[in-house]
């Protein structure tokens, strides 16, 4: 019977082979061999990633840096809201209504180098009167007429008045009318000695 010999590859041919099979093989045998999630930041290549390896619109936003993606054209304008409540009203107009009252305090004086020195000041209503109305002074301890219905701590008047209320004073005989129009008042008062003098106090005017 006659015997086959077959010859085995020498280990030298089998790396031969193994390596020719491997440089063959290229990306595909390392894709093979390489555990998957391995391939990180440190493993790519500077500007190894390119457009043609992007996939069209998986990209957002927030995978850039701000500014880098320009803003888009402004959008339509949105419906006007609902108009808002009205503000309040002033107090009154220019004239003063009837009825409404308006508040001051005045306080004049000096020193004076002899009796009878004057010190004046103007008193004004801010609104006009639509006439020039009536002055009542009510001097410091006096009684209050009926058209002066407050005090000196809250002054009160009735419609068409101006009521004077003189709180304190020293060395006068007290304030005193000097003029009345539709818009203010000027008062004065006059020293009795040579000194100190002076007369403070509040006003109230109420429109006819």
């Amino acid at each position: 019977m006659k015997h086959v010999w077959k010859r085995r590859p020498s280990p030298a041919t089998v790396l031969a082979g193994i390596a020719l099979m491997v440089a063959l093989g290229g990306t595909g045998y390392a894709a093979g061999i390489l555990p998957v999630n391995s391939v990180g930041t440190a493993q790519l290549k500077k500007d190894a990633v390119t457009s043609l390896k992007v996939k069209n619109g998986s990209l957002l936003r927030a995978d850039f840096k701000a500014g880098q993606v320009p803003a888009g054209p402004a959008g339509a304008a949105g419906p006007a809201g609902p108009t808002g409540a009205a503000g309040p009203a002033g107090p009154f107009p220019d004239a003063l209504p009837s009825g409404k009252t308006v508040r001051g305090a005045f306080n004049i004086g000096g020193t004076a180098a002899a009796a009878n020195a004057l010190a004046n000041t103007a008193i004004s209503f801010v609104y006009a009167f639509a006439a020039v109305p009536t002055v009542k002074i009510v001097l410091q301890g006096a009684t209050a007429p009926a058209e002066c219905t407050g005090n000196a701590s809250f002054p009160q008047a009735k419609a068409g008045f101006v009521c004077i209320y003189e709180e304190l004073r020293t060395n006068s005989a007290g304030v005193t009318l000097n003029a009345v129009n539709r818009s203010g008042a000027t008062i004065f008062v006059n020293s009795t000695v040579a000194g100190t003098f002076y007369s403070f106090g509040t006003w109230a005017a109420t429109g006819a």
